[in-house]
């Protein structure tokens, strides 16, 4: 199965009583479906990962899994606890997940050796690809190509989520492996450039509130539509840039609420937007010509 194109890191939606919820995200899926998503990435940042329970994030999977209509759908693992990372890896198959990822462990400082194992062992545990998730801006950790490119040469990498502004990094590892290693870039802002690069795709937080920008820039960029696909990358800058004021879960709930989709508020200890200013949030946002075309129609 391809791991190319846009895949939206989906959010997790919950019930009025704060139960994760099979049907709302079976609705945000169809809907994104139809606005151009070739795949999901489910249970990572943008769905509160840190905040599920492994029961939680595997009912979330298997919901994903099910509306993507033959869409692959790679499974976010990493937990706090290591014993859960692991048992997500072993159960992410049964699940329909096409492909596991991970970011490395946080809070404590690991070796380049431990992290090389951390990679190994999860490898052990599936036989699905296994993506490396890299995001030194939460993980606090900087790695280099070769890190990286030692696990590619030992099959125990198939590819990686790349959220970095530091391109060069990407470079050197698609300079080395030109072929059969899947690389999606992770910054909604930098797609274009990660492009340039040699990124199969993006994998983005913002993908759930305009996926079409994204979908419409890879095209753009595929025919050689070079300034196409810059215009669709401001378009998206501008949009983040509405997000920055923000906890960033908070605001893509507070946008598809206006938009008629309710995926509930974001887990304490996140900050929620009070449904009193979701309207207003809109307005900003509608009155954006550049960006109003490109918002999500929840079906």
């Amino acid at each position: 199965m391809s791991l190319t194109g846009i895949f939206p890191a989906l959010i997790t939606p919950y019930e009025p009583n704060g139960a994760v919820s099979p049907a709302l995200t079976h609705r945000l899926v169809t809907t994104l479906n139809a606005e151009g998503a070739n795949g999901y990435f489910v249970s990572g940042s943008s769905a509160e990962c840190y905040l599920l329970s492994t029961g939680e994030r595997l009912e979330i999977l298997e919901a994903t899994v099910q509306a993507a209509e033959g869409r692959p759908v790679v499974f976010h693992v990493a937990a706090t606890d290591h014993r859960s990372t692991i048992e997500h890896t072993r159960r992410a198959a049964d699940s329909g997940a096409a492909a596991v990822c991970a970011n490395i462990p946080t809070y404590f400082t690991y070796s380049d050796e431990s992290l090389a194992t951390y990679f190994r062992t999860l490898r052990e545990h599936t036989e699905l690809p296994l993506l490396a998730y890299y995001i030194p801006s939460q993980t606090g950790r900087l790695l280099t190509a070769e890190f990286f490119l030692d696990l590619a040469e030992d099959g125990t990498l198939q590819g990686m989520k790349y959220t970095s502004s530091d391109l060069g990094i990407m470079a050197r590892i698609r300079a080395a492996l030109p072929d059969g290693f899947t690389i999606l870039a992770g910054s909604d802002d930098t797609l274009l450039g990660s492009l340039a690069h040699g990124a199969d795709g993006g994998i983005g937080s913002s993908y759930n509130l305009a996926c079409r920008v994204y979908a419409d820039l890879l095209r753009a960029f595929r025919e050689g539509d070079l300034l196409e696909a810059r215009r669709l990358q401001s378009v998206s800058v501008s949009l983040l840039g509405e997000m920055a004021d923000w906890e960033f879960i908070s605001f893509l709930k507070s946008v598809l609420r206006s938009r008629g989709l309710d995926t509930g508020q974001a887990r304490a200890p996140m900050t929620a937007i009070p449904t009193e200013r979701d309207d207003a949030l809109a307005l900003r946002l509608s009155r954006k010509p550049e960006l109003a075309p490109y918002l999500i129609d929840p079906r």
